[in-house]
């Protein structure tokens, strides 16, 4: 029975137009080759011719029946058998029978015998030992032709087949290196593969014209194949026609007897497996060089990044990064043997934003730049000047002789930026305020030292700027003073710590009170009742100003209210409130004025609202418009402390106010100075003259009081009429007067 090729086929994972991989050619040539071995097929004898013939030890032809002459010929006498078989696979499987039956077997099969015409027909029968025989001759009896007989050369015929049809190259080579089977894919030429039967690779090779060392690398293979009893795989490369590369095997097999049988080699074409390799390794290699040339570019991209993160983008100085870098390192040389001493100056420039909102951020940058260039013209090539962001520069000092060059640094600071700098056809004076820092053992890092340093600039700033101050422990303290009492505030605004009282406002030529004027007081937990100098600073700085004014203003509004419905024949009180310069410049503090008087139904006309001169000058055109609209609602405007700050005629025409408020000082001086005296003379006749009212402050003597009477003055208060009440002391004395 011919077995299904599709199913041997399938079992091991190939098919007849796939060459196959090296590993599962080597499981089917196994098993190929052990069926080639056996031959033993079990079937009925067929009818026909009765042949026999005698073999020597040798496998030569001894003695034949008429029958077997008339098929091999009178000359088959002395001559192997298996060269009268139907191929080479038939003698390599005719040996390996015969080596069975000389170790005791009986064995059954069939062979396919060419007779003298080339005429191969089919016999059948037994191979034994010749039983009485000496030696070891055997005895081959059966039939020829016959229809059992071609059924069991079938299997042998198909297998054949198979390995012809394999599209890759498959040899099968003797215990004697030479060939007793070639497939089409192997070689190609018909007569070629039939000349190459018996012959070996060195004779192949040779009339191939092929180079001597393609037959010794193949002896190499095949001497180490049969060596190590296992499959070997190489690579072989032909240049002509083309260049082609294939990949070998040489699979040995040996017989029972652990002898060497055969040698199948297989063979696959890897031409364009090797050519997509080379192209692989030589992108590779193209892509190796880009790598190396992005990684250079990478680490110069790197370097520059490093770079970038450590200095400032505008000035191009180090950043607070390095800056603090460099600190901690002199902080540490400080502090070993051979210590060095170290400075750190902390610069803030003066009223810089001006800059900014005027001319703009260009205009601020290319001053920016201009300060670092006059800035580093200062310094020794060893020190290190850093911008830490906005107008903010800081300078290490290392190494440091003595204290006083720190100081002397400083100064020649001022000094290089007294000359003003030309910008867009303008000159433009810079200063800046200098925080300066001493090395001292309290310092644990530079983070210290800059907040230290950044302490002293504040102080240095807050004594009017362009000038420097020398960092000691009392400004730190005195500034966690006040960042705790801004804590404080914070939370007592929140717990209704706060607190309003009220100064009378008289009428000075009826002697009446006219209104009166709403002063904050914080009713502190610890301190008692603090006045508005021990914490509006800290309230400016921290930003709660809008909403303790918001507060002030709700609180008075309400309070007044609720006296006008108590006292409803009584004439109405005005209500002076305080606003800080930096409401009066918020966005929608009209609406919250509004807001506050519709909530509290405290007449608008009888709310007067401070405003200080310099309040004016901060944003005028700004503060402008909200003065004319909180004018139109019928909120009148005062203009307090009049005569202090940047008195001038032409503002008090550009603005809406009703009322100058003359200062406490001047009031106090008229007695004794007669400057104070013809300046409160002067702006009483001035206010009238342009239909304003006046309201003089601080009036303790009726000397004061006299003197204010007889040069016109409105209003009046201080100490001579009562010191700032609570509510009930208010209401009280608004019965009284």
């Amino acid at each position: 029975m011919i077995p299904d090729l599709d199913a041997l086929l399938h079992r091991h994972g190939l098919s007849a137009a796939i060459p196959p991989g090296p590993g599962s050619w080597a499981a089917f040539l196994g098993q190929l080759a052990g069926q080639l071995r056996s031959g033993g097929l079990a079937v009925t004898a067929p009818q026909g011719q009765t042949t026999s013939l005698v073999l020597d030890p040798a496998g030569q032809i001894v003695s034949m029946c008429p029958s077997s002459a008339r098929l091999l010929g009178a000359s088959a006498l002395g001559t192997l058998l298996d060269t009268h078989l139907g191929d080479g696979l038939e003698g390599l499987r005719l040996r390996g029978l015969l080596t069975r039956v000389r170790g005791g077997e009986t064995l059954r099969t069939a062979l396919g015998l060419r007779g003298e015409g080339g005429e191969v027909a089919a016999w059948t029968g037994t191979l034994s030992r010749l039983s009485g025989a000496a030696g070891d001759h055997l005895l081959l009896s059966g039939e020829l032709s016959g229809t059992a007989g071609a059924d069991l050369l079938a299997p042998q015929a198909f297998y054949e087949e198979l390995l012809c049809a394999l599209p890759a190259p498959v040899a099968i080579l003797d215990a004697q290196q030479r060939y007793v089977f070639c497939n089409p894919a192997a070689i190609s030429s018909p007569e070629i593969r039939r000349w190459i039967i018996g012959r070996t690779d060195a004779e192949y090779v040779a009339y191939r014209e092929f180079g001597p060392e393609l037959a010794r690398a193949r002896e190499h293979h095949y001497l180490q194949a049969r060596q190590i009893r296992d499959t070997i795989f190489w690579e072989e490369s032909f240049g002509t026609p083309v260049h082609t590369v294939q990949l070998r095997s040489l699979t040995p097999v040996f017989g029972e007897d652990g002898e060497l049988a055969l040698c199948i080699g297989h063979g696959m074409d890897i031409t364009e497996l090797r050519r997509t390799q080379d192209a692989l390794h030589q992108l590779n290699n193209e892509l190796e060089d880009r790598v190396q040339s992005r990684t250079a570019q990478l680490r110069t991209v790197t370097r520059q990044l490093r770079h970038d993160a450590s200095h400032d983008a505008l000035t191009g100085l180090p950043n607070r990064t390095l800056f603090s870098e460099r600190l901690d390192t002199a902080l540490a040389r400080s502090r070993g043997p051979g210590a060095e001493e170290y400075a750190v100056l902390f610069l803030d420039t003066d009223r810089f934003k001006g800059v900014n909102d005027t001319l703009g951020h260009p205009a601020g940058d290319a001053l920016l730049r201009e300060l670092s260039a006059r800035l580093l013209a200062v310094l020794r090539p060893g020190d290190t000047l850093a911008r830490l962001g906005g107008d903010e520069f800081a300078v290490l000092l290392t190494p440091l002789d003595s204290p006083g060059d720190a100081t002397d640094t400083a100064r020649r600071i001022q000094e290089a930026l007294r000359p003003p700098m030309r910008l867009h056809g303008l000159d433009i004076a810079l200063s800046v305020s200098i925080g300066v820092v001493l090395a001292h053992p309290e310092h644990g890092s530079s983070a210290d030292i800059l907040r230290d340093a950044d302490i002293a600039m504040y102080r240095a700033k807050h004594s009017g700027g362009a000038g420097h101050q020398v960092f000691t422990p009392q400004m730190r303290e005195h500034t966690i003073r006040m960042a705790r009492l801004e804590n404080e505030l914070k939370h007592g605004l929140g717990r209704g710590e706060l607190r309003v009282v009220y100064q009378p406002i008289m009428a000075l030529d009826e002697g009446r009170v006219a209104g009166f004027e709403a002063l904050l007081r914080w009713q502190h937990p610890e301190h008692g009742l603090l006045e508005p100098g021990a914490f509006l600073d800290v309230a400016e700085e921290c930003g709660m100003m809008l909403d303790i004014d918001r507060w002030v203003l709700r609180e008075a509004c309400t309070q007044l209210r609720r006296w006008q419905q108590e006292s409803p024949h009584t004439p109405p009180l005005s209500l002076n409130v305080n606003f800080s310069a930096r409401h009066f410049a918020a966005p929608g503090v009209y609406e919250q004025v509004r807001g506050v008087l519709a909530d509290t139904g405290f007449a608008p006309e009888r709310l007067n609202l401070e405003i200080t001169e310099g309040a004016l000058l901060a944003r005028p055109e700004a503060i402008g418009q909200t003065l004319e609209k909180l004018r139109a609602l019928g909120v009148r405007l005062h203009l307090d402390d009049f005569g202090t700050g940047y008195s001038s005629l032409s503002y008090l025409h550009s603005y809406p106010l009703d009322t100058l408020k003359i200062d406490r000082s001047f009031v106090r001086g008229m007695l004794t100075s007669a400057s104070s005296a013809e300046l409160v003379r002067t702006i009483i006749a001035m206010a009238k003259n342009m239909k304003m009212r006046v309201v003089a402050e601080g009036i303790e003597e009726v000397r004061h009081l006299d003197a204010l009477r007889e040069l016109g003055c409105d209003y009046g208060q201080g100490y001579l009429f009562a010191r700032p009440l609570s509510v009930s002391e208010a209401r009280q004395f608004a019965r009284e007067h």
